[in-house]
């Protein structure tokens, strides 16, 4: 098989620990470029909290952010296209999330909507989320109370909904939302990728988008705008929110230091994302051209 598109995650499989780029793998990214593979970046960010490593891989075509929700030109930023949650949904999320004691994180179009994250609840930030809006460059707004929110002002453009919390305070919140909201969202929860360790607990991440929505929705949708068939189509990753396009790829790669499950649901396993694991992965789906 001659694989037109090489999909890649980016936190522990294009990127290193330290969140970097190595120097094989942007060697690798530019020989695929040659030999006419074109490297289209799939991640859980935002594109503006992928923006700079995006750029330090020269990634040139597309890139899927927001865990699938949204798709934009790599090298603007320029919104292509949006899978919005529905309005209802995701103010029920919003509210569920805050009665439950968590802060929402409701992510926006910001070119509809004028900023990246709408924070909705009084209670204390989690650590890591504190950290995360500190560490990139996204604009945040607040409103305290559910009961504040607008639905002419809030519910238009949201591309995701969920929150940040310890491993033990989820289950019960993730119960009530599909017993509340069920099948008008699809949502996903596993640990957080960076942080543990200096709060001393087990943060995992909850995030809640339209119904159907992940990364193999929005590659669908890039194929429709490249002309490629989804059987061109490899897809390399590490984590649970990479499982639909690992499994739904006719070659799907994982990481050396992947989650269990991605192994389960890849066809083939390279090496580790601290050694040019992801350099690998581009010399195996060129070996098929």
């Amino acid at each position: 098989m001659r694989y037109r598109l090489l999909v890649t995650d980016l936190d522990g499989t294009l990127l290193d620990r330290r969140g970097r780029v190595s120097a094989g793998n942007r060697l690798a990214i530019r020989k695929a470029r040659d030999a006419g593979l074109e490297i289209v970046v799939a991640t859980g960010r935002s594109w503006m909290e992928a923006r700079a490593v995006v750029e330090e891989a020269g990634i040139e075509g597309l890139c899927i952010a927001v865990g699938g929700a949204s798709l934009h030109r790599a090298t603007d930023g320029g919104v292509v296209h949006t899978f919005d949650m529905c309005p209802q949904a995701a103010q029920d999320c919003t509210r569920i999330i805050s009665e439950h004691g968590h802060v929402a994180h409701v992510f926006r179009d910001a070119s509809r909507a004028g900023h990246d994250y709408l924070l909705v609840g009084s209670h204390e930030l989690h650590p890591v989320s504190d950290w995360w809006f500190k560490e990139f460059p996204v604009a945040v707004e607040r409103i305290a109370c559910p009961t504040h929110w607008q639905p002419a002002a809030h519910a238009h453009a949201v591309l995701r909904t969920g929150t940040v919390a310890s491993a033990r305070e989820l289950p019960a919140l993730v119960d009530r939302l599909r017993d509340q909201v069920g099948d008008a969202v699809t949502m996903q929860h596993w640990g957080a990728v960076t942080q543990d360790m200096s709060i001393g607990t087990q943060t995992h991440v909850l995030e809640i988008f339209a119904a159907g929505v992940d990364k193999w929705t929005m590659i669908e949708h890039v194929c429709g705008l490249r002309g490629v068939g989804t059987n061109e189509v490899a897809t390399v990753g590490d984590g649970m929110n990479d499982l639909g396009m690992l499994r739904a790829a006719s070659l799907g790669i994982s990481m050396e230091n992947a989650h269990e499950h991605a192994h389960a649901a890849a066809n083939v396993r390279v090496g580790h994302h601290d050694r040019n694991g992801f350099a690998e992965a581009v010399e195996l789906v060129l070996s098929h051209r």
